[in-house]
């Protein structure tokens, strides 16, 4: 009788330790590019200065879906590739903001639905282009040296994504290619420019650097990858979507990327 009482005993003991993990908040880290990328996330300026105080839509928005639920996120900026393979990892990060999907990305992480449209656009300086560009479907790429930023797919760009020279750690390191004849053009969303140019961000405010439709590319849909490794990651992008429906009924979602479109 005294072994059936402590086999009942340590089965309720199991039992209220396993229900009391499942209740206890879960600490989760998610990562931005530290070159950053306005509206999704960037460093807050103050007098002109930036800071160290990450904001952003993609950080707002995480938290707000995540709101009630067991996940408690922390966002840091990291550089991208690092961010991505830290994520991919799973130990130390376990969310992406602001990725695309990709095949290859899918092979390692479990995505949200779509929280964010971006608009892409050929950016150039005008002094190199004066007749501009007239860039009619993607094989228009084709003859055009593109730099792009390191860790970032240009996979939307199709066979054109092969040729793309993504040595570029920061923005301001894509103009200065630009300046020296190292590349012709780079391809990034207008909302991500114009972003920059509410930061006050100089090498991307020049009237000097133009830009041209790319055509033949809808908007890229922008998600949370999260980390395959992480042991409760279904769980967690579900959390994630419940979220993301509740603040779309909620119609907050619209003011939330307006706030980070006028950040200055």
């Amino acid at each position: 009788m005294k072994r059936l009482l402590l086999s009942a005993a340590l089965g309720l003991f199991a039992t209220v330790l396993a229900w009391t993990a499942l209740a206890a908040p879960n600490d989760i880290h998610a990562c931005g590019g530290a070159n950053e990328w306005p509206p999704s996330s960037y460093y807050v300026r103050r007098d002109g200065q930036t800071t160290s105080e990450i904001a952003g839509y993609s950080p707002e928005v995480l938290a707000a879906a995540l709101g009630g639920s067991r996940f408690r996120p922390h966002v840091a900026l990291l550089p991208f590739a690092r961010c991505i393979a830290d994520a991919r990892a799973g130990t130390q990060v376990q969310v992406v903001m602001a990725a695309f999907q990709t095949p290859q990305r899918a092979e390692s992480f479990l995505f949200s639905q779509a929280y964010l449209l971006l608009t892409p656009r050929v950016y150039f300086l005008s002094e190199h282009f004066p007749k501009g560009l007239n860039i009619r479907t993607l094989n228009d790429l084709l003859p055009l040296r593109l730099c792009g930023l390191n860790g970032i797919s240009y996979s939307y760009l199709g066979p054109v994504s092969e040729k793309v020279l993504t040595g570029a750690s920061d923005y301001a390191t894509l103009v200065r290619m630009l300046n020296g004849h190292r590349c012709d053009a780079f391809v990034e969303s207008q909302e991500v420019i114009a972003g920059f140019r509410m930061l006050g961000a100089p090498e991307l405010s020049a009237a000097v650097l133009s830009s041209a439709v790319l055509p033949d590319v809808p908007p890229l849909r922008v998600h949370f990858a999260v980390s395959r490794q992480y042991p409760q990651a279904s769980e967690l992008v579900a959390a994630i979507d419940r979220g993301l429906d509740r603040l779309q009924r909620e119609q907050r979602l619209d003011g939330m990327l307006r706030r980070h479109q006028n950040i200055r």
